[in-house]
C-alpha cells in the first residue's frame, strides 16, 4: 500500500481558504476611490486684486513690500479636514495657520503681513499649502 502525499490537498484547502478571505475583505471595504485634494492655479502677488501671474513667473518682489498674498482654487477637499497655510523665511517658520474651508470647492487668499503694517524683511520665502497629511508643492518667492 502506497502513502499517498497530503501536499495537494493542503494546497486546494489554502488556495480555497485565501479566495474566500479575499471575497469577505473586498465586499467589507469601500470600493469608492479617495478623492485627494486639487490645488490649481496658484499666484503669488502683492495686492488682494493683483493675481495674474502664476507661482514661479513672479517670485520677486521688491523691498518696500508690506504684503504678500497667496491665491490658489482648490477642489476636492474632504469633508472636516483643515487646510494649514505655511510661511517660511530663511529655513524657518513665521507663521502656520490652520482654516477651515466651508466648500468642498472654490478659491482662497491668505496674505503674509506684519502687524505694524511694517515691509516684510528682505529674503528668501516659502510658502506650503497643507491638507491632512498631504502636502501641495512648495511656493518660494524672494523680497530683494
Amino acid at each position: 500500500m502506497k502513502h499517498k502525499s497530503p501536499f495537494p490537498w493542503l494546497l486546494m484547502a489554502f488556495t480555497l481558504a485565501l479566495t474566500l478571505l479575499v471575497f469577505l475583505m473586498v465586499g467589507r471595504s469601500n470600493l469608492k476611490p479617495k478623492l485627494e485634494l486639487m490645488i490649481s492655479n496658484v499666484s503669488l502677488s502683492v495686492d488682494f486684486e493683483d493675481h495674474p501671474f502664476l507661482a514661479g513667473t513672479a517670485s520677486r518682489f521688491a523691498y518696500g513690500t508690506r504684503q504678500v498674498c497667496l491665491r490658489f482654487d482648490y477642489s476636492r477637499l474632504e469633508k472636516d479636514v483643515p487646510v494649514m497655510i505655511l510661511w517660511d523665511m530663511e529655513g524657518r517658520r513665521i507663521q502656520a495657520e490652520s482654516y477651515e474651508l466651508a466648500a468642498p470647492s472654490g478659491t482662497k487668499m491668505y496674505c503674509l503681513l506684519k502687524e505694524d503694517g511694517s515691509p516684510l524683511p528682505r529674503g528668501s520665502y516659502a510658502v506650503t499649502i497643507q491638507c491632512g497629511p498631504e502636502l501641495a508643492p512648495t511656493f518660494h518667492f524672494e523680497i530683494y
